[in-house]
């Protein structure tokens, strides 16, 4: 079997073969065998028709075709393994001739890639510290569950939790879809109304009648809303007044189950608040250490691998959108976008997705990170000690089936590679 490889821009391949006619017999053996599954034929178990009796029922350009199919599969495969070719994509192929067949496969490979001078990164680690206000904006939400109302016969005012209905209409005096809702329960001042509109019911009274013009802002989440001026009709339902509870140790066991003082209870809030914030700190120099090596790294990608990737990233989107009980053409419908007009806008997303792909390979073997089975098997200890015994079985038989061990040793490579390049004390 005759080939040639042939480097070509942006890390892809040509790889031209003539398979010789020897060979394609082989394969049109292989083909009859194949297609006769599908018939019965008197005198043969299907898959054990020859060739020559095949052709009695079957268009000779069928198999012939089918062949050269099998032909193109396994010659290319068997040349990629031989050379090491570190193919990254599916082949485009091109039938050049068909007797001898020749055909050539253009195939994206593993690109190489440049970061020169990457140990001289340096970024610093964000020190943190825990605020007053914060240990006290987490006891205030407490104070928010664990707050009770009670009806009141007085004028609505803020953190008043309030029954009400409302309609909005345009500056014809028609109703406006999706703006109509009654008994809808508001806490005034919690502001998840647009804006405005909470100030307006403040003052009023129960069963009171009210109108007002809101315009909505620039930046409100329903594009349809945007800047639109509403005339509004309300109506007071049922106004009710809060009770917070004071932060005590009864309190404290209630919403924790465990019964502590309330200094103590500080002090752990305290502690969850900076473990919370050192995990975003180390989160944020990963990110702003990769951000470096990407302004350092040189690679050329495949365009097929571009491709791939912004179609699996609009993958993605549909199954969220199907998820939530959304169809994605209509989805795409109310965006004014076509899939087409989508790949092109994450295509940026897709070539920046594959690069930290690749700096990432890249930054394991030079530093010559390894995981060991002593590490993964500490790392399962530690999984397994979060669940009930009884599900432990189920963690090691996960583990062993392969995918979760891809998982951890992926998770614990990346630490390794990050413990060791921003050395963090």
């Amino acid at each position: 079997m005759d080939y040639a490889i042939k480097k070509l821009p942006k890390s892809e391949v040509e790889i031209k073969i003539t398979v010789p006619d020897e060979k394609i017999q082989i394969f049109y053996k292989k083909a009859a065998e194949e297609i006769s599954r599908d018939y019965q034929i008197k005198g043969f178990r299907p898959g054990n028709v020859p060739p020559h009796i095949l052709e009695q029922y079957v268009d000779k350009k069928l198999i012939t075709a089918h062949a050269h199919q099998l032909a193109i599969q396994n010659t290319y495969a068997d040349i990629a393994i031989k050379e090491k070719i570190q193919v990254v994509s599916r082949p485009k192929i091109k039938v050049e001739s068909e007797t001898p067949l020749t055909f050539t496969a253009t195939v994206a490979i593993l690109p190489e890639v440049e970061i020169k001078d990457h140990k001289s990164i340096k970024v610093k680690l964000e020190y943190v510290k825990v605020k007053p206000d914060e240990i006290e904006e987490v006891l205030n939400d407490m104070k928010k569950y664990g707050t009770t109302y009670t009806d009141v016969d007085r004028a609505a005012k803020k953190r008043d939790r309030v029954e009400i209905d409302f309609e909005g209409f345009d500056e014809h005096g028609a109703a406006v879809p999706n703006t109509k809702s009654t008994n809808h329960p508001v806490i005034i001042g919690d502001n998840t109304l647009v804006p405005g509109f909470e100030d307006e019911l403040v003052g009023m009274k129960k069963d009171e009648k009210k109108e007002f013009d809101i315009k909505f802002p620039k930046n409100y989440a329903k594009e349809s809303f945007r800047e639109k001026k509403l005339h509004f009709k309300v109506e007071m339902k049922r106004i009710e007044e809060p009770h917070a509870p004071e932060i005590d140790e009864a309190l404290i066991e209630k919403m924790t189950g465990k019964k502590q003082p309330l200094a103590e209870f500080r002090e752990e809030i305290s502690k969850n608040i900076k473990s919370r914030k050192e995990e975003e700190a180390k989160t944020k120099q990963e990110n702003e250490y990769l951000e470096a090596v990407l302004k350092k790294m040189k690679v050329e990608l495949p365009e097929s691998l571009i491709e791939e990737e912004s179609a699996s990233i609009l993958e993605d989107m549909k199954d969220d959108i199907e998820k939530k009980g959304h169809e994605f053409a209509k989805f795409l419908e109310q965006a004014k976008t076509t899939e087409e007009e989508l790949l092109k806008k994450y295509r940026g997303e897709a070539e920046r997705r594959i690069k930290i792909r690749l700096a990432l390979q890249f930054l394991l073997k030079e530093e010559k990170i390894e995981v060991t089975d002593q590490d993964l098997s500490d790392e399962l200890e530690k999984i397994k000690s979060f669940y009930p015994a009884d599900q432990h079985a189920k963690i090691q038989k996960d583990f062993e089936s392969g995918g979760m061990k891809n998982q951890l040793t992926n998770r614990l490579s990346l630490n390794k590679l990050f413990a060791k390049v921003l050395r963090n004390p």
